[in-house]
């Protein structure tokens, strides 16, 4: 097959991993694929080029004039035959190109977030386009299907196709770990709260840990304190805790990051916009149990009280608990730990993803994909 992917964006978040560990991952099995993208960002490092061929394109609005033209002619000299568009402005590509150049290329969306709550008239406006203008879309869970069939896109439309993770990636580095402790000044004694991800709604975290002990440490990967304070009021202050807390912003390099879980008794992803939660996989299979809030894909990858825990979104009382019994109760904390590591490295191995995507890919080229 020869595969148009189009992500614009591509700055360290877990959907910029997924999009690379997929685009080389269909070429490897044989398929031609181009990758529209931004150029010198992370996803620019992350895709291999030997297997990639890599467009850089500039993505500046919704419907815009001059990449569509270059992906015209793209597609006529490389014979493409299905367009996958990853993110926000590439959306709108795929339709405008076949509707201004009259041309029929199948068009797959992916959406990895919970869609933003707008006014009805552009929720309206959004399931139009998906039904008219797209031949299907992909949802990386099955709680963010229903999310988007209750917003009125056709189910039939609708292809499920859960995020994959590479398990030769998770290897345990004790000196970089040793080395991380002695930054953070933590003993083997410390009981670490952890949060890896972008800035979501970690000031529930903080409104929970004012009710947990002053000599417990805090690690957020993913934001600095500035960042933070640009976000939420005063009265969500991390300076006003107790607990020594460490701001550490953006971490681009994926072996580091992974060394980070071990050092957390527990890593806590509170979020209402994850379809998925890569962060909560890459936790599972380094051995570090994991709480989640329960809502949208979270809820998909997080089995309650089997591989992690779920709390109420805005239940601050619900999360403190939930952290308290990962940290008392050591036989629950063992159960969640093994069987995260089973989720991670079977339910959601890459391997799956990959053979998912190139199947529903082949198929939708082919005209045979009937009702999903």
């Amino acid at each position: 097959m020869n595969i148009l992917i189009l992500a614009s964006g591509g700055g360290v978040a877990g959907s910029t991993y997924s999009i690379s560990y997929l685009a080389n991952g269909l070429a490897k099995l044989g398929n031609k694929v181009f990758l529209g993208l931004n150029e010198n960002t992370l996803m620019d490092q992350l895709v291999d080029p030997a297997l990639v061929q890599k467009i850089y394109l500039p993505f500046r609005k919704k419907f815009d004039l001059q990449t569509a033209q270059i992906l015209k002619e793209l597609i006529e000299k490389e014979n493409i035959e299905l367009i996958n568009a990853q993110s926000s402005k590439a959306r709108y590509l795929g339709p405008l190109i076949n509707l201004r150049y009259r041309k029929r290329i199948p068009i797959v969306q992916t959406r990895r977030q919970t869609p933003l709550e707008v006014n009805n008239l552009n929720i309206k406006a959004q399931t139009f386009f998906n039904n008219a203008f797209s031949d299907y879309l992909i949802t990386v869970s099955e709680e963010l299907k229903r999310i988007f069939v209750d917003r009125g896109v056709k189910a039939n439309k609708i292809k499920v196709i859960y995020n994959g993770t590479p398990s030769e990636q998770y290897q345990q580095d004790l000196e970089k770990q040793q080395e991380l402790r002695k930054k953070l000044k933590l003993s083997e004694n410390d009981i670490v709260i952890g949060c890896i991800s972008r800035l979501k709604n970690q000031f529930e975290i903080v409104e929970a840990l004012q009710f947990l002990p002053e000599n417990w440490k805090v690690i957020f990967v993913g934001f600095t304190e500035e960042e933070y304070y640009k976000k939420y009021p005063e009265h969500y202050r991390i300076d006003q805790l107790k607990q020594q807390v460490y701001c550490l912003g953006s971490v681009q390099d994926k072996k580091e990051v992974l060394q980070y879980y071990p050092l957390m008794d527990l890593n806590i992803l509170a979020s209402t916009t994850d379809g998925f939660g890569l962060t909560l996989v890459e936790s599972m299979a380094m051995g570090t149990p994991v709480i989640g809030t329960n809502y949208a894909g979270i809820k998909d990858v997080i089995d309650h009280e089997e591989n992690g825990l779920l709390y109420n979104f805005k239940d601050i009382n619900g999360l403190v608990q939930q952290i308290k019994r990962l940290i008392e109760d050591k036989e629950l904390r063992s159960k969640l730990i093994e069987n995260g590591k089973k989720t991670a490295f079977e339910k959601y191995a890459v391997e799956n993803t990959l053979k998912n995507h190139h199947d529903f890919f082949l198929k939708v080229i082919n005209n045979k994909v009937g009702k999903l």
